[in-house]
């Protein structure tokens, strides 16, 4: 049995044991709501990281799964990457549209965050088109599980959430510090995409959240 079937039998024994869907979970622990559905999806290769695995246990005080050892690396097909996401500023999405198998693409993951979810998104605005046109694809990791914090000239996977999280739409910006706060700006040559989206927005328009939720640690094209 390897490790992500000890802990899927884990995440489903104390789920039903509290009574609990695995976004009411996920939230308790304050992760992200999608972050136990995820991880119980039969074509999720990624193993969860010991910190959300310690956020889940200490949300319904109880141990966290025995693995034997540390939890292993992530386990990636070779030499690909799934393409979990299509990103683009303008498209809103309902939230169980967001994350979907979209393939694969021969991209090798990078060993500075072995231990990490990594995947691919696909851009299919022109929104950071000086960057990044139409059919690359991203090579992100998670920022939630490594801990990130803002810096000037990362580029970053941001989400917006409408309507109770019932709307969403994922984009990539490149961050600018300001004293302010972080905003994140588009990269285009498209008038449309002129203006920087803050995180001081969140409850300030529609509802809406504005939360960091990928690092973008390089592109891809297919030929």
């Amino acid at each position: 049995m390897t490790h992500l079937d000890i802990i899927r039998r884990w995440i489903r024994e104390n789920a039903e044991a509290h009574d609990l869907s695995f976004a009411a979970w996920a939230k308790l622990a304050g992760l992200a709501p999608s972050t136990v559905q995820r991880v119980m999806a039969p074509d999720y290769p990624f193993v969860p990281s010991t910190r959300t695995l310690s956020a889940l246990a200490a949300a319904i005080n109880a141990p966290p799964p025995s693995l034997g050892e540390a939890v292993e690396p992530t386990q990636l097909a070779m030499f690909h990457l799934p393409i979990r996401y299509e990103v683009g500023a303008g498209i809103w999405r309902a939230v169980e549209d967001l994350d979907h198998a979209l393939g694969t693409a021969p991209v090798l993951p990078e060993p500075a965050y072995a231990a990490f979810p990594q995947w691919l998104e696909r851009v299919v605005t022109d929104s950071m088109d000086r960057d990044y046109p139409v059919g690359s694809l991203l090579h992100v990791v998670d920022a939630t599980e490594i801990g990130y914090a803002p810096r000037s000239g990362d580029h970053v996977i941001i989400e917006r959430t409408r309507r109770g999280g019932g709307l969403v739409e994922r984009t990539v910006k490149e961050i600018q510090m300001t004293p302010r706060g972080p905003e994140f700006w588009p990269r285009s040559n498209n008038p449309r995409w002129s203006e920087p989206i803050r995180l001081a927005e969140n409850g300030e328009e529609d509802d809406t959240i504005v939360e960091i939720k990928g690092l973008v640690l390089g592109s891809y094209r297919r030929r």
